[in-house]
C-alpha cells in the first residue's frame, strides 16, 4: 500500500511537470531579408515546421513560437533585429540569414550572447569564425545552402566532365558574370583556379551590382571575345533580365552556373519562357523535384498550407533547420541534461549530425563538417545540375539523379 502511494505521488509530480511544460513556450527567431522572396520563404518554412512540431507535442512539451525580423540586407538593421530577437524576445535559436556579408557582420552578437544560429549563406568564408575561434563561435552553423566553394566544384564538374567529357562540347573559353558581392568573390576565386589549372581560358569577368537589369553590353562583350560558355554566379541580382536578353539577342553562347532566379519554379513565366535552355545549379538540391520521401512530404505540406511551390530555395534549407534543433534539444534531455536548451549542449548534439550519423532532410542526407558546414557529396547533398526545358526543370547531372539530358534551346540549334 505504501509503495502504491509513493507511485501515485510520483505520477502526480510527473503529470504536474508535464502540464507545466505544456504551458511553456520556446521562441525561435527567424532573421532574413523579409522584403525579398528569400526571407519570406525562410519565415514560411520555419512556421510550417513549427506547426508540424506543435501538432506532435512541441519540443519537450513546449510550444514553438516563431518570431521574425528583417535584416533589410543591411548590417546595421540586421544587428538591431538580431539583438531584438535574442535580448528582447528571448529566442533560444536563430534560423535564417541569406546574405553572407550581412550575416558575417553580425556574427559577433552570436558569440557575445552564446545563441545558436542555424544560418543560410553561401560565402566560403562564412564559417571561418568557427575555425579561427571555436570557443566563441561554436554556436554558428551553416544549416542552409552549401558552402559556396561547392558551387565551384559542381559547376566545374558539369563543364569538364559532363559537357566537355561525356558530350564532347570542347567549351574552353569562359566568360564569368557574377554578383559584385562577397559570396560571389569567394566562389569565383576557387572556380577560376580550377579552370586555369585545367587549361581553360577566362576571357572576361563581369561584376554586376544589385539592381542590374541591362546585360546587353556584357552579352555582346562575351560574344566579341568568342566565349564558348558564360558562367553565372548570381543571387543578389536577378537573372531573369539576363535570360530574356540572351534569348532576344540570340547570343549563341550557353549559360551555365549559379542563377538563383532559375531555381524559382515560376521563373518560366517570369521570363516569358525565355529561360528555356539555361543550365543552373540547384543549390544543395533545393528544387521542386522530390528525390526522397521527405521531399515529397514537404512539398505536399507546403502546397496544403500555402498553395503552389516554395517561394525560394531557402524554404527547403530552413524547414529542416528547426527539426535539427529539436533533435539536438531532445538528445540533450535524453542524456540527462538539467537544461536541455542550454546552447553549449545544443551545439554538442548538433555536432553529432555528422558523416557517420547524417540527418534525413528534404535535400537528402545532411551532415555537418568540423567547420559547421554542410557536407558535400553524392551520398549527402549536392548542387544538382539542372536545365529549364519546355517549362519544366530537368536534372541533367550527375547521372545518379538525372531526370533527362541536356539540350540547347531551339533558337541555338
Amino acid at each position: 500500500m505504501k509503495k502504491l502511494a509513493i507511485l501515485l505521488v510520483l505520477a502526480l509530480l510527473i503529470a504536474g511537470c508535464a502540464q507545466k511544460k505544456a504551458g511553456e513556450t520556446v521562441k525561435v527567431g527567424v532573421i532574413g531579408p523579409m522584403q525579398t522572396r528569400f526571407g519570406v520563404a525562410e519565415k514560411k518554412a520555419v512556421e510550417l515546421a513549427a506547426k508540424i512540431i506543435n501538432e506532435h507535442g512541441g519540443i519537450l512539451g513546449r510550444k514553438v513560437v516563431v518570431v521574425s525580423a528583417d535584416t533589410g540586407m543591411d548590417p546595421n538593421k540586421a544587428a538591431t533585429s538580431l539583438r531584438w530577437l535574442i535580448q528582447d524576445q528571448g529566442c533560444k535559436v536563430i534560423i535564417g540569414g541569406f546574405a553572407s556579408g550581412v550575416t558575417m557582420a553580425v556574427q559577433p552578437i552570436i558569440a557575445e550572447t552564446k545563441t545558436v544560429w542555424l544560418a543560410d549563406g553561401a560565402a566560403p568564408s562564412l564559417t571561418d569564425c568557427v575555425v579561427k575561434d571555436y570557443e566563441h563561435y561554436k554556436y554558428f552553423f551553416r544549416a542552409g545552402t552549401l558552402n559556396g566553394t561547392t558551387f565551384a566544384y559542381d559547376i566545374f564538374d558539369a563543364l569538364n566532365n559532363y559537357f566537355n567529357g561525356e558530350l564532347h562540347k570542347n567549351w574552353r573559353r569562359v566568360a564569368i558574370v557574377r554578383d559584385d558581392a562577397k559570396w560571389a568573390e569567394g566562389v569565383s576565386k576557387v572556380l577560376k583556379k580550377m579552370l586555369r589549372d585545367h587549361g581553360y581560358e577566362i576571357v572576361m569577368e563581369a561584376k554586376v551590382p544589385k539592381g542590374t537589369e541591362d546585360f546587353s553590353s556584357i552579352l555582346l562583350e562575351a560574344k566579341r571575345k568568342h566565349a564558348d560558355v558564360i558562367i553565372t554566379l548570381l543571387a543578389h541580382v536577378s537573372g531573369i533580365p539576363l535570360v530574356k536578353q540572351w534569348t532576344d539577342m540570340r547570343i549563341k553562347i550557353p549559360l551555365l552556373g549559379h542563377d538563383l532566379s532559375a531555381i524559382n519554379p515560376y521563373a518560366w513565366n517570369a521570363s516569358d519562357g525565355k529561360i528555356d535552355g539555361e543550365v543552373f545549379i540547384a543549390t544543395g538540391g533545393a528544387i521542386p523535384i522530390p528525390l526522397n520521401d521527405r521531399a515529397r512530404w514537404f512539398l505536399k505540406l507546403w502546397k496544403e498550407e500555402y498553395g503552389g511551390y516554395p517561394d525560394a530555395n531557402t524554404a527547403y534549407d530552413m524547414f529542416d533547420a528547426l527539426f535539427m534543433y529539436k533533435w539536438a534539444v531532445e538528445q540533450a534531455y535524453r542524456h540527462g541534461a538539467k537544461d536541455p536548451f542550454n546552447s553549449s549542449l545544443v551545439v554538442k548534439y548538433l555536432e553529432w549530425i555528422n558523416a557517420t550519423h547524417p540527418f534525413k532532410t528534404v535535400r537528402g542526407n545532411f551532415a555537418f563538417t568540423k567547420r559547421h558546414d554542410p557536407l558535400w557529396g553524392n551520398d549527402y547533398i549536392r548542387n544538382w545540375i539542372c536545365q529549364w526545358q519546355d517549362g519544366k526543370i530537368v536534372i541533367i547531372w550527375p547521372k545518379n539523379v538525372a531526370t533527362g539530358d541536356y539540350r540547347p534551346p531551339a533558337w541555338m540549334s
